[in-house]
């Protein structure tokens, strides 16, 4: 049996945190602060680690009204579509292997089906290290190394759709997002 460390979250120490704080009113800094304390033992992660052989997993860890909890599996070369979340905040933490993070902006909006970003400012991230998207921000998230990733994700409120976009021709869609089924892991 292990110690807490001091100041950590158990995962129902977290959910409780959480569902403390009205989706409305949590703060993108808030969500990071409860997030970066929360204990996530081995044990907790490996039986949601699967891996896909097209493209990254998304492995649903837990789920509230308030927020989620996933963990993302990537092989070398997986990376996201150019996208936002629509309203909801992410924290994303490293838990194995180096992820590449993208952040965007929009530089002008031509008319009102288009939409330009600006040049990506990149990150390349490390185990332990976090990422933040705001309800606002828009990103894309990479694993360009030659090793597998795994990464776990937290979003307030539950994220349901993303708008992605299409930098090539300005173009942008809200797409609804769905789990990883287990009968689609390598």
């Amino acid at each position: 049996m292990s110690v807490p460390v001091a100041g950590r979250l158990s995962l129902d120490e977290f959910v409780l945190e959480m569902m403390q704080i009205p989706s409305k009113e949590l703060r993108v800094d808030q969500l990071k602060s409860l997030f970066t304390r929360l204990d996530l033992r081995d044990e907790l992660i490996q039986e949601h680690i699967h891996f896909c052989a097209d493209g990254y997993a998304r492995n649903l860890l837990c789920r509230t009204p308030r927020f989620d909890m996933l963990v993302l599996c990537w092989k070398p070369g997986h990376q996201t579509t150019i996208h936002d979340h629509c309203g909801s905040m992410n924290v994303t933490r490293v838990f194995r292997g180096t992820l590449t993070s993208r952040t965007f902006e929009i530089a002008d909006r031509p008319c009102e089906d288009r939409a330009n970003l600006r040049t990506p400012i990149e990150e390349t991230m490390g185990t332990a290290s976090v990422a933040l998207v705001d309800r606002t921000g828009i990103h894309q998230l990479a694993n360009t190394s030659e090793e597998d990733l795994v990464t776990i994700h937290v979003y307030a409120p539950p994220l349901k759709e993303i708008t992605v976009f299409y930098p090539h021709s300005g173009k942008f869609e809200k797409v609804a997002l769905r789990y990883t089924l287990e009968d689609e892991f390598a």
